[in-house]
């Protein structure tokens, strides 16, 4: 695997949860996944994977997203899901909001023209609450589905220490 060049940040576009969501989803996550979860501070939902960025691309970047307008849109997380291949256990929604994927569209459109290529799978709304889970999901939804209202975008940096990842907020741009 190849290292990221000096000048190039891990970088992604996330919705970032406000203290309560986080409560609830880091609830959620020790009750489904037990041991193997994601640490509280970095559970988030990624909207656009911006990967290494040199700092010229960030700024690109930023001048490309400066008026951006998010829609005011409610999450419903009620499902679990579990993908096998990357053994990922995971938070949505029975029911994504449109908006939620025209919000996607509109930042991929504005990257693009920054040069920015987006991933070719197809956006699936989720929360990843644990990695290297064997398997299956709760057959039950949760319990209390987490009610997440949605109020502006994330820029995020993904830092690497002796512990793995954590995830530091660089920048936010509100709602409309």
């Amino acid at each position: 695997m190849c290292s990221p060049k000096s000048d190039e940040r891990r970088l992604f576009l996330a919705l970032w949860p406000e203290n309560r969501e986080r409560r609830q989803l880091a609830e959620l996550a020790a009750t489904a996944a037990g041991r193997r979860r994601v640490p509280d501070a970095n559970l988030h939902l990624t909207l656009v994977f911006l990967g290494a960025t040199p700092a010229d691309r960030l700024t690109a970047y930023a001048a490309a997203l400066a008026d951006l307008s998010v829609p005011r849109l409610e999450l419903l997380l009620d499902r679990y899901g579990h993908w096998s291949r990357s053994r990922i256990l995971w938070l949505g929604s029975s029911h994504t909001p449109p908006e939620l994927y025209e919000l996607v569209a509109d930042l991929h459109r504005r990257l693009r023209g920054c040069g920015f290529a987006p991933e070719r799978r197809t956006f699936q709304a989720h929360i990843t609450l644990a990695r290297k889970f064997p398997g299956p999901a709760p057959a039950q939804p949760p319990a209390t589905p987490i009610r997440w209202p949605v109020e502006d975008v994330a820029l995020v940096e993904s830092l690497r220490d002796r512990t793995g990842s954590r995830y530091q907020v660089l920048r936010r741009w509100p709602g409309g």
